[in-house]
């Protein structure tokens, strides 16, 4: 390629463009250094570290304890506090000296220069890492009144250990919470939580409560207060006047009362049994024919004709023997009953009644005098 004379070669170009980029990147690598790149912080103020949070505090100590600079022979404590955060903000060689000597001179003025120099010396070769807030807090002997006047953040206290902060920082962000949920007009949460189980502030579970709010039986400022923002409570749905009940108004008649306990028979429980409230002796059925009924041979396959009732009778519970299973299946047919309707008068479940017809599992006492007096009915 031919050059003209006065004109830049093609490798001066080149020269040119790597000498822009590397000035480019020296730039902003300054920036970030001192925080111009930051884009929280703009213009010249320096971006936040932990560094410069503890310098500021060590000098905050000092300020407020000397009036000033250090005037007394306190200086090498306060050195060793600020010292590996100097050395992460000015760094080595002979310009970080001169920053942290400056730094010596302004806060300590009474420290001989030669115990200021031996000190950086001994931190450039040992490289000390920062102490923890608890130990630096024994080191300066902060108390938690001046750390609070002080508004320190780094440096703990040796009357107020981390647990004790950390319990009494969740204690402020709580009352903060709770001081701006009141501004915007929310319900305090101890009281929403009274709005929402009102059932234990009467000692009562909560089926009770709501058995009790359906029959009427609570007290009025009980039942003016429910649980819901609407006039209507579905929980006090009242299934014979089909409808829901309005908060407040009850409906008529006594309260539920509880149901007996189920008993354990001789051939243990019954799955999916559930206990009816029918006292033995209390069954009624329709009379059958006195001293036994007549069987039909041609069902059942018998010669007798004639079934009596006297050994069924003396049924007292467990398994069914297979006469007493015929006899309840032949009152059942002769009264024209359902196997529902049986159990129902018996006081247990079908699923129970045949499952004792079958022989699986046996009835306990109450049942069995349920079902002898059923059979017995005249």
């Amino acid at each position: 390629m031919r050059e003209r004379p006065g004109h830049p070669t093609l490798f001066d170009q080149w020269d040119r463009i790597a000498a822009r980029v590397a000035a480019t990147r020296d730039a902003i690598e300054h920036e970030k250094k001192h925080g111009q790149g930051n884009r929280r912080h703009k213009g010249k103020r320096q971006a936040w570290s932990i560094d410069r949070q503890r310098l500021a505090e060590v000098q905050k100590v000092i300020h407020h304890r000397h009036g000033g600079a250090c005037d007394t022979d306190d200086g090498p404590t306060y050195l060793r506090a600020a010292m590996p955060h100097l050395l992460r903000l000015y760094g080595g060689g002979d310009e970080g000296h001169g920053k942290i000597a400056g730094w010596c001179a302004v806060w300590l003025p009474t420290m001989p220069r030669a115990d200021v120099s031996g000190a950086i010396e001994a931190a450039f070769r040992n490289d000390p890492p920062p102490l923890r807030a608890d130990t630096l807090a024994e080191l300066l002997n902060m108390r938690n009144d001046e750390r609070t006047a002080l508004s320190l953040r780094t440096i703990g206290a040796v009357d107020f250990t981390k647990a004790d902060r950390q319990a009494e920082r969740k204690r402020r962000d709580a009352a903060y919470r709770l001081a701006k949920r009141r501004e915007e007009g929310a319900t305090p949460r101890a009281q929403s939580a009274e709005q929402r189980e009102p059932w234990k502030a009467l000692n009562l579970s909560r089926r009770t409560y709501y058995r009790r709010l359906a029959a009427g039986t609570l007290p009025e400022a009980e039942n003016a207060s429910g649980t819901n923002s609407s006039a209507i409570v579905r929980s006090t749905y009242n299934p014979r006047r089909n409808g829901a009940t309005a908060a407040g108004e009850g409906v008529p008649g006594p309260a539920r009362e509880t149901s007996p306990r189920q008993t354990v028979g001789a051939g243990g429980h019954t799955p999916g049994g559930k206990a009816r409230a029918v006292p033995a002796g209390h069954a009624r059925a329709l009379p059958l024919p006195e001293g036994g009924f007549i069987e039909h041979p041609e069902l059942f396959g018998s010669d007798d004709a004639w079934i009596s009732l006297g050994s069924a009778l003396d049924y007292a519970g467990g398994l069914m023997p297979p006469e007493v299973a015929r006899a309840v299946r032949l009152a059942q047919r002769a009264r024209a009953m359902t196997q529902e309707a049986v159990a129902r008068q018996i006081g247990i479940s079908r699923p129970q009644l045949a499952n004792a017809l079958q022989g699986r599992f046996g009835l306990s006492r109450s049942a069995a005098a349920n079902l002898c007096a059923w059979l017995a009915a005249a």
